[in-house]
């Protein structure tokens, strides 16, 4: 079910329904505007409800690190493991010894790998996934068969081969 909202009508005055259309018989509701005249209420039960929900999901995370977050900063710190936080500006160079911009132009590299039958694989671009597709026949473009097809009478064998 959708909102009651107030609206007005050049002609016939101001009505509540759910959508601009104006309930006097016979107009064509060209000129209802939505007009704002109940106060929304501040401090309602969405907000207790928001606030229970946020608590809600600390306690299933296990944290209390929920701050507020300033412009650049994760409003969860969140539980780095193993190298995995997140690092805002200069703290890759810090952290990794090299700016991500440089880490970049070695994710670019060929990459050279062995198979268990002792050949090797060289990866030009760099992605495992896209190599692997292509290598499977995933990415091949295929068009399908035609279901049905259009034409004139004289040209009923070609038509029919194109359909078989």
């Amino acid at each position: 079910m959708a909102a009651i909202k107030e609206w007005v009508c050049v002609e016939h005055g101001e009505f509540e329904a759910s959508h601009a259309i104006c309930p006097a018989f016979g107009c064509a509701s060209e000129f209802v505007t939505q007009e704002f005249r109940t106060a929304v209420t501040i401090g309602t039960k969405f907000k207790k409800d928001f606030d229970a929900g946020v608590r809600k999901s600390a306690d299933m995370m296990g944290t209390t690190r929920l701050k507020t977050a300033k412009e650049g900063e994760a409003s969860f710190k969140g539980r780095a493991e193993n190298g995995q936080e997140l690092l805002w500006g200069d703290q890759c160079k810090k952290v990794m010894g090299r700016s991500f911009a440089e880490l970049s132009q070695v994710a670019q590299l060929p990459t050279a790998y062995k198979k268990r039958d002792g050949s090797s694989i060289v990866l030009t671009r760099n992605n495992g996934m896209r190599e692997a597709a292509t290598e499977l026949g995933v990415t091949g473009r295929r068009i399908p068969r035609a279901g049905e097809a259009t034409g004139e009478r004289k040209d009923k064998a070609a038509l029919d081969a194109m359909v078989a």
